[in-house]
C-alpha cells in the first residue's frame, strides 16, 4: 500500500474531469512543496490508466478497486444536487479500510431525510465519515462575478489543504480497517427504504418475507447516531440496499462500500428499467461499482423473496 490519494470525482463529462484534473494538479503541487509527507502521485481514474479502454465493466470495477486498495486516503467533491453512487462505493470502502476521507462542497443546496430538521450538503452519514469542506457563501464585497465564484472555490481549497495537512503533513501509521463484528441478524435493511410511502410498503414485505424463512432484520438508521447504525451493519450477516434509481440516495452507496470494505458484500435491490450506454461499449443498469461490489443484484420482490428463502 502506497502513500497516495484516491480521488474519487464524477468524470463522465468535460466539466466534471477538468475540475477533477485541477484538484489532482493542486495535490501534486502541494507534495512538491512537501506539505504531504512521503506522498506520491494521486491516482485519478481515467488519467491514471491513460483513459484505458476496458470493454466490460467488470474490468473497470478491478481496476479502480485495486488502485483503491494500493491508495491510503479518500479525496473529492461532492457537489451537485445528486451524487454519483460509485463515488459513494469508493469513499465508504475507503473508510471501511481505515483511510481518511477528505471532501470538498461548495453547492448551495443542504438536503434533510425523513423527520429531521437537520440539513446536510451531503448527508448525516457521509459528514460523519469524513472531513468535509464545506464553503458556499458569496463575498458580495468581490464586484466581479467570476471573482465572487472563485472566492469561493478558494476558500473551500484551503479548508481542505489543512484538512490533508493534518492527516497527511507527517507520516502516518498504516490504515487501520473496521472490522465485521459476529452476526446478531441475518439482514441489515437500508434506512431509504423509510423515506417514500413505496419504500415503506416494500420494506414491509421485505421483513415478511425474512421472517417467514426464520431470519432475523435490523433496519438502519442513517439519521440517529451513526456509529451505531455503522455498527448495525457490522453485526448483519448482509444488507440489503435500494438502488431504485439512476442514482440512489448516496449513503446506499455508501453502506454498499462499508458493507464491501468488511467483506459482507451486500444484496442490491434495483426494479429500475433505465438502462445507460456508457461510450459506446456497454449497457449498464447501475454504476459498474456498486454493481460489482454486491453479492447479488435483484430485480423485482419475487427475486428478492426468492433469495431470502434459500
Amino acid at each position: 500500500m502506497s502513500s497516495k490519494l484516491y480521488i474519487q470525482n464524477r468524470i463522465y463529462n468535460v466539466n466534471d474531469r477538468l475540475i477533477a484534473l485541477d484538484l489532482y494538479e493542486r495535490i501534486i503541487d502541494w507534495i512538491d512543496k512537501g506539505l504531504l509527507a512521503d506522498m506520491k502521485e494521486p491516482y485519478l481514474p481515467f488519467k491514471s490508466t491513460n483513459n484505458t479502454s476496458v470493454g466490460q465493466e467488470a474490468g473497470i470495477f478491478e481496476m479502480d478497486v485495486q488502485a483503491l486498495a494500493d491508495c491510503s486516503g479518500v479525496v473529492g467533491y461532492f457537489d451537485g444536487w445528486t451524487y454519483d453512487p460509485g463515488c459513494g462505493f469508493e469513499i465508504g470502502c475507503g473508510y471501511a479500510w481505515g483511510y481518511p476521507v477528505n471532501i470538498i462542497s461548495t453547492d448551495i443546496f443542504t438536503s434533510s431525510m425523513g423527520d429531521s430538521q437537520d440539513f446536510y450538503h451531503a448527508s448525516r452519514l457521509v459528514e460523519h465519515i469524513s472531513n468535509f469542506a464545506a464553503v458556499s457563501d458569496l463575498n458580495q464585497e468581490i464586484t466581479d462575478y467570476r471573482q465572487r465564484n472563485m472566492d469561493v472555490l478558494e476558500r473551500a481549497l484551503t479548508v481542505f489543504k489543512n484538512n490533508l495537512i493534518h492527516d497527511f503533513g507527517m507520516p502516518r501509521p498504516a490504515p487501520v480497517p473496521i472490522q465485521s463484528l459476529p452476526v446478531e441478524y441475518d439482514y441489515y435493511l437500508d434506512p431509504n427504504f423509510k423515506y417514500t410511502e413505496s419504500g415503506q410498503m416494500l420494506l414491509e414485505k421485505i421483513k415478511s418475507a425474512i421472517q417467514a424463512a426464520g431470519k432475523t432484520c435490523v433496519t438502519g438508521d442513517n439519521q440517529g447516531d451513526i456509529e451505531e447504525d455503522i455498527d448495525r451493519l457490522r453485526k448483519s450477516g448482509q444488507a440489503i440496499l435500494l438502488f431504485d434509481a439512476a442514482e440512489p440516495n448516496i449513503d446506499s452507496a455508501v453502506l454498499g462500500g462499508i458493507a464491501y470494505g468488511i467483506g459482507r458484500k451486500p444484496i442490491v435491490y434495483s426494479s429500475n428499467k433505465q438502462r445507460i450506454h456508457m461510450s459506446g461499449r456497454f449497457v449498464c443498469q447501475l454504476n459498474s461499482m456498486n454493481c460489482y461490489s454486491s453479492e447479488k443484484v435483484v430485480e423485482s420482490l419475487e427475486e428478492l423473496v426468492r433469495v431470502i428463502g434459500e
